[in-house]
């Protein structure tokens, strides 16, 4: 019985142990290398990821101050990467305003919402979103090439021979590991130095940030420069109503008269009128962080009607309409720096007097309008500052938001004033356009999207 079991049991020869060696060799070898090519792609992927990042901010200003030039040269400085084929940078709506693409390759897609992170085909692509102040104002986007397949597998060929040849299976594997670690080596180094070129980029966008900070306030210097004789004016006519009735209370006094409240009332609501004047200049003036919050746009405009006439002049006749009540979200101050910027223009532009027109309404938009094609559907408060003065012939206006253009003579303006009212309202979300016609007038229309329900909740 011993025996016949004796006969009966198999037996593990040396070439069938060399065959399961080898087999699990194989697939021990095997899966390695699948996991050492995910791994590799994944390296690839994030590699291009923080090339996403840096590019993303170093074109934050760019986006937002609609500055193409310097988007397009931020795009270009990524060519120097030769496994990028096709770089974009988007605004949050609308199509590239920068970027390229390398010969042969597929066009950028239409806009920032077909940009779509994906894997196939021998290419991935990376979305990045620009984010200021922790909101996204677009985006970047960058397609690159996976290494081909036939180039990814002659790598790990070695992993073949281990069937036959276990010994030079291990040492083809240990070249292998050698390779990668030298290409983490070397991954690890571009990380570093991309991380400090990230740093540096972050120290540039900061002193970029202060010194828009210091425009912004200059800004507002200057308009008050230039509101300063219409302002001059007022007060004084404001002082002398103040006079006028001192004096006339003096000689009604001296005459033994005790009729004189209406003159104390009279000079009294002079002197409220001047100090509210004061007040107002003051608050325009002050250096203050921006601070988006819930604003009743028409309201607004209300408040700082009596700034707006005091600037016009008595040449001016000043209209406004404000039938809108709907909410909208900005920073305040900075949107009184928009307004009386137009207002300011529109005044310049009527030299010999004229009328202009403040107006608000609620408006929904259902589709294209000329000039504001990227706006959205959806509900907004228009805003419009019209004027009957001398207007832009076309290539004037087509150039009106471009950073220091501007038609006033020497030391009468910066060129910067629509260019950041621009700036300032895509930053808020909003859209703005210019309508104008020689010696008809010029209208600018401002779209700003209507609050929503949990902004004024977080308001309250």
């Amino acid at each position: 019985m011993s025996g016949w079991r004796n006969a009966a049991a198999p037996r593990l020869t040396l070439p069938a142990v060399a065959v399961v060696a080898a087999a699990f060799l194989l697939l021990a070898g095997a899966v390695t290398a699948l996991y050492e090519d995910n791994l590799y792609r994944e390296q690839q992927i994030e590699v291009v990821r923080v090339q996403g990042q840096i590019l993303a901010s170093g074109v934050v200003a760019a986006l937002v101050f609609n500055d193409n030039r310097a988007a397009q040269e931020y795009a270009n400085a990524m060519q120097a990467n030769p496994q990028l084929d096709a770089v974009g940078v988007y605004p949050r709506r609308g199509r590239a305003v920068g970027g390229f693409i390398r010969a042969g390759e597929a066009p950028l897609p239409a806009s920032a919402a077909d940009v779509r992170p994906t894997v196939s085909a021998g290419k991935f692509t990376v979305r990045v979103p620009v984010l200021q102040n922790g909101a996204p104002v677009g985006y970047v986007y960058l397609r690159a090439s996976i290494e081909p397949l036939g180039r990814r597998l002659a790598r790990y060929i070695g992993m073949v021979l281990l069937v036959t040849m276990a010994a030079l299976m291990l040492f083809v594997f240990a070249r292998a590991q050698s390779a990668l670690s030298r290409t983490n080596a070397e991954l690890e180094s571009r990380a570093v130095a991309l991380s400090e070129a990230n740093a540096r980029l972050q120290v540039e966008m900061a002193e970029r940030s202060k010194a828009e900070e210091a425009l912004r306030q200059s800004q507002k210097m200057e308009a008050i420069g230039q509101l300063s004789g219409g302002i001059a004016h007022d007060f004084n006519n404001l002082l002398t109503i103040v006079k006028g009735n001192l004096h006339l209370l003096q000689r009604r006094l001296a005459q033994g008269r005790s009729d004189v409240e209406r003159y104390i009332r009279f000079a009294t609501e002079g002197l409220d009128r001047a100090a509210n004047l004061t007040q107002r200049i003051l608050a325009f003036s002050r250096r203050q962080p921006l601070s988006p919050r819930p604003v009743n746009l028409s309201a607004l405009v209300e408040e700082m009607s009596p700034l707006v006439r005091h600037s016009t002049g008595e040449l001016v006749k000043l209209e406004l309409k404000l039938d809108s009540d709907w909410w909208i979200v900005c920073d305040s101050n900075q949107m009184e720096n928009v307004i009386l910027n137009l207002v300011i223009n529109a005044r310049d532009a009527m030299p010999e007097g004229g009328s202009l027109t403040i107006s608000t309404d609620n408006f929904t938009l259902t589709g294209p309008l000329p000039g504001l094609q990227e706006a959205p559907a959806g509900d907004y408060v228009r805003l419009v500052v019209a004027d009957t003065g001398t207007g832009m012939p076309e290539d004037v206006r087509a150039q009106a938001i471009d950073p220091f253009f501007t038609t006033k003579p020497l030391g009468k303006g910066t060129g910067l004033g629509l260019s950041m009212t621009f700036g300032y309202v895509r930053q808020s979300g909003g859209f703005l356009a210019i309508d104008s016609e020689v010696d008809r007038g010029t209208a600018v229309v401002i779209l700003m999207p209507k609050a929503q329900t949990a902004d004024l909740e977080r308001a309250a």
